[in-house]
């Protein structure tokens, strides 16, 4: 007979080894309940090159049980460049959970970090942490917000009051896009194309952007070409808009289906700070091309008090849920009372994973 009580002989904690991507797969599964690929995982965690392990594991006879994982991530810090670590996928086999793996393994691998040079750790936990983030020394910065703008008032309306026909609707639609429409508007004097491949005009947006704030992950042409370009799990558009012949901004959508609707995520729109015009331009062509597709609504992630989320708001997008963005000092020059202030940061859901 045997039995399901989890083996109490200590566990092995380990960097990852290559061979581990199939058992951390299923692993992923019994810990989310939802399927992801081994492609999937490499182009997350070893899809960016890193001077130290990323990935962590705790073994029981021998089955990684345990995963702490963070994506090696260039940074600009105080308009310094260092190397910090968005947490990931901190996952727990079921029946090895409360057992301290979170405290011990974060620990060992915080001060692996820190003595290779790894500024930071930044993430999204999840309910399951508990207080364990306070117990590790892990910080809340302040909230990140789920926004939604209504492309398709009727559809929503229909679904909710269980009125099928109602979808087919146009007033709504033309009402609500009618009053809108003066809030952001389309400026004449940019152009727009869609991009297969991150090129230099890339670059050229982050280097005259870069010291808009004193935060902000390096949005290069590597690191778009990659986060957007390169997932093999979504298919990401990204848009480019162009001003008098230069680069001015970009914003990266995707379009999500589910078994009830499809809705459309922007993940990344990115300009100067200041710059309103290229935003709206970008923000206008986005809502034109999902006008084509049967999008409901268009849902992004951005951070209540800042400039940007004011403009998302006037923009016609409503507030939903919130994750708490914190943080894992691990150098400690780190100015940690101006990163609790959002102002100072380019923050958008394209920084983290759940977007």
């Amino acid at each position: 007979m045997t039995s399901d009580v989890p083996n109490s002989s200590p566990f092995v904690i380990r960097p990852y080894q290559a061979g581990d991507e199939s058992s951390l797969v299923e692993l992923f599964h019994r810990a989310y309940g939802r399927l992801t690929t081994v492609e999937h995982w490499r182009w997350k965690l070893k899809g960016q090159a890193s001077a130290v392990e990323n990935v962590w594991l705790a073994l029981s006879e021998d089955k990684p049980v345990f995963q702490y994982a963070g994506i090696p991530t260039r940074f600009q810090l105080a308009q310094s460049p260092t190397v910090v670590m968005v947490s990931v996928d901190t996952m727990t086999a079921p029946e090895f959970r409360r057992r301290g793996l979170l405290t011990q393994v974060a620990a060992r691998v915080y001060a692996g970090w820190r003595e290779n040079g790894v500024s930071f750790v930044i993430g999204l936990p999840n309910q399951q942490w508990g207080s364990r983030p306070a117990v590790l020394g892990i910080q809340a910065l302040f909230p990140l917000h789920w926004l939604v703008r209504p492309l398709r008032p009727e559809a929503i309306i229909a679904r909710r009051l269980h009125i099928p026909f109602l979808k087919y609707a146009t007033i709504p639609t033309l009402l609500w896009n009618r009053i809108l429409s003066g809030r952001v508007r389309r400026h004449p004097e940019f152009q727009t194309e869609s991009i297969r491949h991150a090129n230099e005009a890339f670059d050229q947006i982050w280097e005259r952007c870069k010291t808009d704030w004193m935060f902000s992950t390096v949005r290069d042409r590597e690191w778009v070409d990659w986060r957007f370009l390169a997932s093999p799990a979504r298919a990401y558009e990204l848009t480019l808009a162009w001003r008098a012949g230069k680069p001015a901004g970009y914003s990266a959508h995707a379009l999500v289906k589910t078994e009830h609707n499809t809705v459309a995520h922007l993940v990344d729109l990115f300009a100067a700070r200041t710059d309103y015009a290229t935003r709206d331009t970008l923000l206008c062509e986005l809502i034109e091309k999902l006008r084509t597709t049967q999008a409901d609504a268009l849902f992004t992630l951005a951070v209540p008090g800042t400039p940007y989320f004011q403009w998302l708001r006037r923009a016609g997008f409503f507030p939903r849920s919130a994750f708490s963005v914190q943080v894992m000092p691990l150098n400690a020059q780190l100015p940690i009372n101006l990163m609790h202030d959002p102002n100072n940061w380019n923050l958008t859901g394209a920084d983290f994973d759940v977007i």
